[in-house]
């Protein structure tokens, strides 16, 4: 049921959007989707040739224009190994250059298969559609010229001393050709596409021109009408079959494949199906359409921690809806629905924005015929095999409805970044998940443990819980001992912050109101600890000179891990340490000591003797405090600066 249900998901996904396949640049789209017939991979070289099939230019793709639509067979979007099975069109150099084997350090004996097999498979569809001029233009520069010997005198590719390729750059002085830049392996293994030169024609780029994708799948149903035919699992309907599915699914250059069955001596089946068409038999279109939608969801609107993307984060709307990011932090979030509008200043102002953000997906999920989302989670098993950890359905509007709950109710005072005016500026909302993990387990947390725990967020996140418990208790482990070690803003940014926001989750979770404006009405226990806390923090704080701010640490930092399992002797301590700044303090009029008594006189008296240790409210009790004295002092230094000017 499962198996079949996301691949009728992924099949209606693409049918509902076919009409943006093979189309580039399409408003909102990071990525095309690609069409039946073709798969996205990343070309290094481009050739330019004119309407005769000579080549004019020859220059080498930056990395980031590399990813190129490539009309496929079956065998060729999967091939692997040093079977030939050519592309249809652009291709690597062993298949487009009939020199190929001049340049290889050892080239078999007398078989120059890829090239012939190439040039067969471009003929067949050049000799079908006669009236295409740029087809016959990359037929006739293939079958007539060499191009690596062409690249070579184009100063793209270069021969070492024996007159092969040249595979490495090692001179140490003068400038580095660009190709060896462009790919990564070997540099024989460069894929080549193709732009044609003709009158009257607007679009050059062949991998962009939808009139040859359409001619190609033509060509295809004529050339490859021989395939099978089997009922389809994916559609139910009776199609020609294949055992082959493409792979790139996770990025251009990816080799791992979700459906395959590879071998034929009754290992993958163990014997319960006599060969691989009786296990499951997917009809090549809609392995195309999974494969191509797939592929195409993930570069648009996949999550995945790292480069390497390893592990894919995937939710999407059936009807091309984009649903709300889950891996998104609220400042984020809101800025992708509004983005160009400034940013609240208020916690008000805030809960407003997220309020209006979320009501826009809302709309679009009404609006839809299937409101549904559907969550996926994917992951190389095996570097040829990708695995579907997690799928599950579930509405739109319950989708929206849990991520609005995430963004509410650990709603707290963050730091966030600004990359465009390289500045930080502060956001009430949830951190992203990647920055709950790192808050959790360090700035350097290896990569396994980041995907386990970013799966667990995932999962609280869809199912509306607060994060699990051990999370927490991580976090609050790690504010009270970096207290010590971490410059204070670096500890409160990337950890005070993230903590409060989980602790408030859960305790909202519970029906329990809390938030980052100050409750002088709660008498909590470790609450108003906390408060004391964050008042002999300033109150030593203020005393220090702007030099010693950057390096000194308050009696209170330095005590806050024993403060938070004995607070009551620990708070003797601490009263007693004070005494000294209690002059200064004086001196300039701060009401520091006047509030701690204050705060001292709403605990019970066993409360307050009582030394069992504090529990998560501690620490909001802490930050609440602090951010009121920070406004407090904000608001001194303004009426400041406004009364010196008015002496002027």
């Amino acid at each position: 049921g499962a198996l079949m249900s996301w691949m009728e998901q992924l099949v209606q996904t693409y049918d509902e959007n076919a009409c943006f396949a093979g189309m580039d640049g399409i408003d909102g789209m990071k990525a095309m989707l690609p069409p039946v017939g073709h798969i996205v991979r990343n070309a290094q070289i481009e050739m330019t040739l004119s309407v005769d099939g000579e080549l004019i230019q020859a220059a080498v793709v930056p990395k980031e224009k590399q990813a190129t639509l490539i009309p496929c067979t079956p065998d060729s979007a999967s091939r692997s190994g040093s079977a030939a099975f050519p592309h249809a069109l652009h291709d690597t150099l062993a298949y487009i250059s009939r020199d190929y084997y001049d340049f290889v350090k050892d080239p078999p004996k007398g078989n120059k298969t890829p090239y012939l097999a190439y040039k067969y498979l471009l003929g067949a569809w050049a000799a079908l559609k006669v009236e295409d001029p740029k087809l016959q233009a990359v037929y006739r520069y293939v079958t007539n010229h060499d191009a690596i010997h062409d690249l070579i005198k184009k100063k793209i590719l270069f021969q070492d001393d024996s007159g092969k390729l040249l595979e490495k750059w090692t001179e140490k002085d003068g400038t580095r050709p660009p190709i060896f830049s462009a790919i990564q392996d070997e540099i024989l293994k460069s894929m080549v596409r193709f732009r044609v030169v003709v009158d009257d024609d607007d679009c050059p780029e062949l991998w962009k021109d939808t009139k040859l994708q359409k001619e190609y799948q033509d060509f295809f149903q004529h050339h490859f009408s021989k395939m099978d035919v089997r009922l389809c699992y994916a559609t139910g309907k009776t199609l020609p079959a294949t055992g082959k599915h493409s792979r790139g699914i996770r990025y251009p250059g990816d080799n791992a494949k979700l459906i395959s069955a590879n071998d034929d001596k009754d290992f993958t089946f163990r014997g319960r199906f006599v060969n691989r068409d009786e296990c499951v038999s997917v009809g090549y279109e809609s392995s195309q359409k999974i494969m191509n939608a797939l592929s195409w969801l993930v570069r648009n609107q996949g999550y995945s921690h790292s480069k390497k993307k390893e592990r894919v984060f995937l939710a999407w709307g059936r009807c091309g809806q984009m649903p709300p990011p889950v891996f998104d932090d609220t400042a984020r979030l809101i800025r992708r629905r509004h983005a160009g509008t400034a940013r609240p200043s208020t916690l008000k102002g805030w809960a407003e924005s997220l309020a209006k953000a979320l009501e826009g997906y809302l709309h679009e999920f009404k609006q839809a015929e299937m409101s549904q989302v559907n969550v996926m989670i994917l992951d190389a098993a095996t570097k040829g095999r990708l695995s579907i950890c997690y799928y599950s359905e579930m509405a739109g509007e319950d989708f929206i409805e849990r991520i609005e709950k995430w963004h509410r109710l650990g709603r707290w005072r963050q730091h966030g970044y600004d990359k465009e005016k390289k500045k930080p500026f502060i956001y009430f909302g949830v951190p992203a998940p990647k920055r709950l993990v790192e808050a959790c387990h360090g700035e350097n947390v290896g990569d396994t443990q980041m995907k386990f725990e970013l799966e667990r967020i995932f999962y609280a996140i869809l199912q509306g819980n607060p994060l699990p418990v051990d999370m927490e208790r991580m976090l609050i482990y790690r504010v009270v001992k970096r207290a010590v070690c971490d410059d204070y803003y670096i500890w409160r940014r990337q950890i005070v912050e993230p903590a409060c926001s989980v602790i408030a989750r859960r305790l909202n979770h519970t029906k329990e109101e809390y938030t980052v404006a100050l409750d002088e009405t709660k008498t909590d226990r470790s609450y108003l600890f906390g408060r004391l806390i964050a008042v002999a923090d300033q109150m030593e704080r203020r005393t220090f000179s702007q030099e010693e701010k950057k390096s000194r640490i308050t009696n209170a930092m330095r005590y806050m891990e024993i403060f938070s399992s004995h607070p009551s002797t620990t708070w003797e301590i601490l009263h007693k340490k004070l005494l000294p700044y209690k002059q200064k303090r004086d001196k300039y009029g701060g009401g520091e000591w006047a509030l701690i008594s204050k705060i001292g006189n709403m605990f019970s008296e066993e409360d307050f003797l009582s030394n069992r240790p504090l529990d998560r409210r501690f620490l909001l009790g802490y930050y609440c405090q602090q951010y009121v004295m920070e406004k407090e002092w904000e608001e001194h230094f303004k009426k400041k600066e406004l009364s010196t000017e008015e002496d002027v």
